[in-house]
């Protein structure tokens, strides 16, 4: 991409154009989606093609002619970098080629990836540039799947190192708990012959902090083997919610709940995975209901060019909005274990089964009036 130099000049700025035969490059390479640029090198000006300004979110009205429009835009730690493959370029004649993957800053703020190629096509008797074209492809795309298969990496191996950790809880210390618990049963069972109520009462506490204790140490095993068999297939989602309406069939019948749904679409993922996260949602929208009123829990669904996006919306007693980033976090518990029994975990089920699903989870709620967790899952899941 074109640099600033010393001494030049920006007169008539706006009103450089490129030549005939630039103009007929220009049209092929905007019918290509590439932007185009052509840098008068000697006057300092610069002719941007509509596309390389609509890249970035711009009119082209709303970026002048000269290089200050682009390098105010660009990403200052990838701009050290464009100097100097454009100085290595100039000292080698044109040998050393200008070609770089630089970050630019969209209109709206995001980030666009951008693979910029140019040559100095004209110089003078001197040997100095006097001008200079090039292409931007956007190539945000490409980075974002980068960045996503570089993740999955990352968290592949953060969760084998924690299936690790979890073997060893679930082996090493489960079988301590058990022998707690068999001996509580028997002390539990002498102090009710010899009748201390006060040694009794202590027991049930203890026995009850032991029993806690395995569920954690057996939720945070499950967790860890969310996601351990990828094998990606075409899930019926209305199969799925069926399922969990027939395992959620003594909560649903208690409440004289309902669970409405009709027409989910077929999604490719994870099977035993989407059925956890929508349990987990439809099992929370039961336990977590008004007693003013009869739980409905409504399942719909919405799509982009890219993702599936899932709504299951409650009319229970919601969640105060200082706590809806809290919710996802692992053991994380708004609610006493008296009234609302469980480990704590799920909401992070469904947060890590998301993840895989290359999406995120989130949730809007009103404190007493109810909630709708919604997520997102990708339409192209592949793992190699």
């Amino acid at each position: 991409m074109a640099m600033n130099t010393q001494n030049s000049t920006t007169t008539n700025a706006n009103r450089y154009e490129p030549t005939d035969k630039a103009l007929i490059f220009d049209q092929i390479l905007e019918s290509t989606l590439a932007g185009y640029w052509d840098w008068n090198i000697p006057e300092n000006t610069e002719y941007m093609s509509p596309t390389f300004k609509a890249m970035f979110g711009y009119l082209p009205e709303e970026m002048e002619n000269v290089p200050e429009s682009w390098q105010k835009i660009i990403h200052p730690d990838d701009l050290p970098s464009v100097y100097e493959i454009f100085e290595k370029h100039i000292e080698s004649k044109g040998k050393i080629p200008y070609d770089n993957e630089v970050r630019y800053f969209h209109k709206n703020g995001s980030i666009v990836w951008v693979y910029c190629r140019g040559q100095v096509i004209e110089w003078d008797e001197e040997g100095n540039p006097t001008r200079m074209i090039g292409t931007h492809v956007d190539i945000t795309k490409h980075k974002e799947a980068e960045n996503v298969k570089q993740h999955n990496k990352e968290l592949e191996l953060k969760n084998r190192e924690l299936e690790q950790f979890a073997y060893v809880i679930s082996h090493d210390l489960q079988e301590p708990l058990n022998t707690i618990q068999s001996y509580i049963g028997l002390l539990n069972t002498k102090e009710q012959m010899l009748g201390d109520q006060d040694t009794q009462i202590f027991m049930r506490f203890i026995n009850l902090a032991a029993k806690n204790m395995s569920l954690m140490v057996k939720s945070l095993l499950d967790y860890t083997r969310i996601g351990k068999n990828q094998n990606i297939e075409q899930v019926d989602t209305n199969q799925i919610l069926l399922n969990c309406k027939a395992q959620l069939n003594a909560e649903i019948s208690k409440s004289n709940a309902e669970l409405v749904f009709k027409d989910l679409p077929i999604v490719k993922g994870m099977k035993f995975e989407l059925h956890q996260l929508f349990y987990h949602l439809i099992s929370n929208a039961l336990k977590f209901s008004s007693s003013e009123r009869t739980p409905v829990v409504t399942v719909t669904y919405s799509e982009t060019e890219f993702d599936w996006i899932f709504n299951i919306k409650d009319n229970g007693i919601g969640i105060d909005k200082n706590n809806l980033r809290k919710i996802f976090v692992i053991f994380k518990r708004l609610h006493n274990k008296k009234d609302y029994p469980g480990a704590g975990i799920g909401l992070s089920h469904c947060l890590k089964i998301t993840t895989l699903h290359h999406g995120d989870i989130w949730v809007n709620s009103e404190l007493g009036k109810g909630s709708i967790f919604s997520f997102r899952i990708s339409k192209n899941l592949n793992y190699e």
